[in-house]
């Protein structure tokens, strides 16, 4: 019997809606790629601050491995995604799951810290906004971590406390664990524990909360301290105040007891460092595209995306890292981790922009011939992007 047109359409919808729920979804990730107009001009010191207000309040030595870690951001999405499934994998028994892992160590130390992993693989598009700054303006990126915390301590809400020493040394601020042996992740609003966000055009990323976070009355507070062992290898050189040559160090000792336990038996201890001195390595970027014609002319070959054939490997084995740890391919910083705005964050459309998730969605079986698609809402002529603009 044919069915009349108003009642045969929304059974269609139905159906399709239907076919749509059962069909098997393969999880993906999409990250931005380089625009065609590219422009190497560097962000602005407002932009870097927006970048960074997440975390300028954490340890210096969690910040270090925070930032390293952020130029692999495709393994920075594996390993949160790797991490919720193995979240009760704690010491050795959690030493020896990583061994089978091929990331770059700076990525493997985070696992040891779920709630600064979990952020970054919360939102990809953050994650590697911050790595391209990183690779192109270290020194830029640490200067603003520094502006950041001044601003924390002028408003009242950057003090030492049983979990972490905060001292100064000059016009440099630093954060070191009261117990080096015990890491506090904090938790605030960016937007908040600032004072009053003085940069409207570049507003800082959306808070991230972790799962069972509960709002108190500090802007600034701490949940379960996490051992760090080894797996704090990473320092920051400030240099000679904000306007010095900043670098991000390594303990190369410390470095080689961490990867002696978490890398494979071809293991063998050296250097991850240029004397002191962190050293990103390209190969582990895969075929993550970089933000600016500079950084893809000096790292793409190098990091695998020079030729067809090199990008198609990538690109394959991309697919069956994704396909293989299960990856759910969501992004934003949303769902459980989204906590109530509190009574000082902005209220109406502004704040419905900025705490939108953002889209993570890409599809591994394109064409080798095609460039991923840009992740988010990325766009040019100064729209907002991750809280800044480019």
């Amino acid at each position: 019997m044919k069915l009349p047109r108003k009642q045969f359409a929304p059974r269609l919808l139905a159906s399709l809606l239907s076919i749509a729920v059962m069909a098997p979804m393969s999880p993906t990730y999409v990250f931005a790629q380089p625009a065609s107009s590219q422009s190497n001009a560097p962000l602005s010191q407002q932009q870097l601050s927006a970048l960074v207000a997440p975390i300028a309040l954490y340890p210096d030595s969690l910040v270090s491995q925070i930032l390293m870690a952020s130029t692999y951001p495709l393994e920075v999405g594996e390993a949160a995604t790797w991490q919720k499934q193995n979240s009760r994998l704690t010491g050795p028994a959690l030493d020896n799951a990583l061994q089978s892992q091929s990331w770059d160590p700076s990525v493997k130390s985070l696992v040891s810290f779920p709630q600064a992993l979990q952020m970054m693989g919360a939102d990809l598009n953050w994650t590697q906004k911050l790595g391209d700054a990183v690779l192109a303006q270290q020194s830029d990126v640490m200067t603003a971590i520094q502006a950041m915390r001044a601003k924390a301590k002028q408003a009242g809400n950057l003090s030492s406390t049983p979990q972490q020493t905060v001292s100064t040394s000059g016009s440099t601020i630093v954060i070191q664990p009261a117990n080096p042996q015990v890491v506090y992740v904090p938790t605030y609003n960016p937007s908040v524990v600032y004072g009053p966000w003085p940069y409207p055009a570049y507003p800082p990323p959306p808070p991230y909360y972790p799962p069972g976070y509960v709002a108190g009355t500090a802007l600034l507070s701490f949940g379960v301290g996490m051992l760090a062992g080894a797996a704090l290898f990473g320092g920051m050189h400030w240099g000679g105040g904000w306007g010095g040559s900043g670098s991000i160090t390594v303990n190369n000792n410390t470095f080689n007891n961490f990867n002696r336990t978490t890398a494979n038996s071809n293991f063998r201890s050296g250097s991850f460092a240029s004397g002191d001195k962190w050293q990103f390595n390209p190969q582990h970027r895969g075929n993550v595209p970089y933000s600016n014609s500079a950084l893809q002319n000096k790292y793409g070959k190098l990091s695998g995306q020079g030729s067809n054939q090199a990008r198609d490997q990538e690109r394959e084995q991309l697919r069956q890292n994704l396909n293989k740890n299960g990856l759910s391919g969501e992004s934003g910083r949303g769902g459980e981790n989204r906590s109530p705005s509190r009574e000082s964050e902005r209220s109406g459309s502004n704040r419905n922009e900025r705490e939108a998730p953002r889209e993570n969605t890409r599809e591994p079986e394109r064409s080798s011939e095609r460039a991923p698609e840009r992740m988010g809402e990325e766009r040019m002529g100064g729209e907002r992007m991750g809280g800044f603009r480019r």
